[in-house]
């Protein structure tokens, strides 16, 4: 669970860092438990977000005042109306009176009847408890029933006589039984709310409230315009969001984070990752120098018509000129200029698991919080650089960016411990596809297929695969028949295998982040398959933890860019 915690509010230090902040905290609810702006906004007031400012503006906190008065006068009637004093008497009334039913009746000269008449005050109900489970009334039904209607009784009146305590009665009317039950029910209600709407006053948690209550107690009413006002608060919170360029609004009225949030969230845990990646033992950052685009190498060559000179190796240069034996002036068949390097263009592709087990321990929250960041760190750092996101689960698609930030992987709906289905896309509409075929089995198959073909359409001699997944695959196409199965096939890993090798025969790379800690790699034969896998694939496997994905992928793709230079 995410715990945040707030200060009190301050109008005066109300700027863009906090509603950046505020912003920050609403997109990771959105990202982490796929809920709407409106539902995030929600849970950061549940959680102590204040609005007291929206208060005043909206008249909530007159309304608030009215309730409260209102409340007030319905506590201090009902205690002006009713006496209590009496209830331990009518309680022994109500005992005697059923016990006298059963003055001819044989049970009466057993020793446990003798026993429960023989009860002191304040003795009965854990003597009848002890009584209820003694042999001998088990054995004998109608002496259960006494037992059992006399607890009731007991127990009735211990709420009433405990409940009353806690209020000072003032009136004269004695309440029957039921009566009692209900007063006191409706003073711990009615006492309970005044409390919430006093510490909404303070707090600004305007949902945190029993809307019910309101309704039952103060009239249809007092519900209806609370919860107007209540709308209103939510609806000027937004409208300062929008104002800001945080959200956007569409013609449906469906309001969602703008795209500035969303690229604002990749560069937020771009910088969050920056922070967590440890420097070497040498005190070195290995992602310190960022942002340069050339670098200069000792290499030289001799200087042409249109190279730059600011590249000029003056050194080299004076000396050329001194082993000419002219010391004075230089010539330009004297000058040398340092060759430079350049990062190489690159299209990657992200090849994000989508299946059920990818819920689980953060495991697909992660793998979008690194992607965000990655397309973060592509449109600062590596602007040539081209970035596509591709989701697959049973079957793939790719996936924009600001789809992705709100994605969750594919329900779970089917528990058998063996499935073994086959879905024939030719013959099924859209419509069926998305209704009859159980999305959440793992396709890396297509998943590959669909990188390939995207990356194939690049013009780019660097292509690579970043697959982040959990667990084996468990689904392939074959034609256009889908092939799902549980425990995963040999033809699910021969499928796959044969479209990783299309994809080493293209020159695309391939670097595999596996999720799996809790994962029993031999359990279906899974590490023969991983070592296929990365054999043909020719690229490397990590085994990481959910929470340490993103620096690793962050630092590999870096290390990678560095290593990939071209010569200018």
């Amino acid at each position: 669970m995410i715990v945040y915690q707030y200060s009190p509010y301050d109008p005066e230090e109300e700027n863009s860092s906090s509603i950046d902040s505020l912003m920050s905290i609403i997109s990771d609810l959105m990202m982490h438990y796929q809920i709407s702006l409106d539902e995030a906004i929600q849970e950061l007031i549940n959680r102590g977000l204040p609005v007291n400012i929206f208060l005043k503006e909206g008249k909530m906190d007159s309304l608030i005042s009215d309730l409260e008065e209102k409340i007030q006068e319905k506590i201090q009637k009902i205690l002006e109306t009713y006496n209590f004093s009496t209830q331990e008497e009518l309680k022994n009334e109500e005992i005697q009176k059923f016990l006298n039913l059963y003055e001819k009746n044989p049970i009466r000269k057993t020793s446990e009847f003798q026993e429960i008449l023989n009860i002191q005050d304040g003795e009965g109900a854990d003597f009848l408890f002890q009584l209820k489970w003694s042999k001998p009334q088990k054995e004998n039904p109608e002496l259960t029933k006494i037992i059992e209607t006399l607890s009731s009784i007991h127990q009735s009146y211990y709420e009433i006589i405990s409940g009353a305590s806690k209020y000072t009665f003032l009136g004269k009317e004695i309440p029957s039984k039921k009566e009692a039950v209900g007063i006191i029910q409706s003073l711990d209600h009615l006492t309970e709310l005044l409390s919430t709407l006093k510490n909404m006053i303070q707090t600004g948690d305007i949902f945190n409230i029993n809307l019910e209550n309101i309704a039952n107690y103060l009239g249809a009413e007092s519900y209806q315009e609370f919860i107007e006002k209540r709308d209103e608060i939510l609806e000027n919170l937004k409208k300062l969001l929008k104002n800001e360029g945080k959200i956007i609004e569409d013609e449906k009225g469906e309001v969602s984070l703008s795209p500035g949030s969303i690229q604002k969230i990749g560069r937020n845990i771009l910088k969050e990752i920056f922070l967590e990646l440890k420097s070497d033992e040498n005190g070195n950052n290995p992602i310190q120098s960022l942002g340069e685009s050339e670098e200069e190498i000792s290499l030289t060559k001799k200087y042409e018509f249109g190279d730059s000179v600011t590249k000029i190796d003056y050194v080299g240069s004076i000396t050329n000129s001194i082993a000419r034996g002219n010391s004075k002036n230089i010539s330009l068949s004297d000058l040398d200029i340092f060759y430079s390097r350049g990062f190489s263009k690159s299209s990657t592709v992200i090849l994000i698991d989508m299946s059920g087990s990818m819920e689980r321990s953060g495991r697909f929250y992660n793998a979008k919080k690194v992607t965000l960041a990655l397309d973060s760190l592509i449109k600062q750092e590596y602007k040539e650089d081209k970035l596509t996101v591709i989701g697959f689960g049973s079957t793939a698609k790719i996936i924009t960016i600001p789809k992705l930030a709100f994605l969750q992987p594919y329900p779970v709906t089917i528990y058998n411990p063996l499935i073994r289905l086959k879905f024939d896309f030719s013959k099924m509409s859209k419509l069926q596809i998305e209704t009859l075929v159980p999305m959440y089995f793992t396709n890396l198959q297509r998943g590959l297929s669909l990188a390939r073909m995207t990356l194939s359409s690049k013009e780019t001699n660097n292509k690579n695969i970043i697959l982040i997944t959990d667990g084996a695959p468990t689904a392939h196409f074959k034609d256009s028949t889908l092939h799902i199965n549980y425990p995963p096939s040999i033809e699910d890993f021969e499928e796959t295998l044969s479209e990783v090798k299309k994809c080493v025969a293209e020159n695309i790379s391939i670097n595999t982040f596996l999720l799996t800690s809790d994962w029993d790699y031999n359990y279906f034969g899974e590490e023969s398959f991983i070592k296929q896998f990365s054999k043909i694939a020719q690229g490397r496997v990590f085994y990481s933890n959910p929470n340490e994905l993103n620096q690793i992928i962050l630092y590999d793709f870096i290390n990678n860019k560095k290593k990939s230079f071209i010569y200018l």
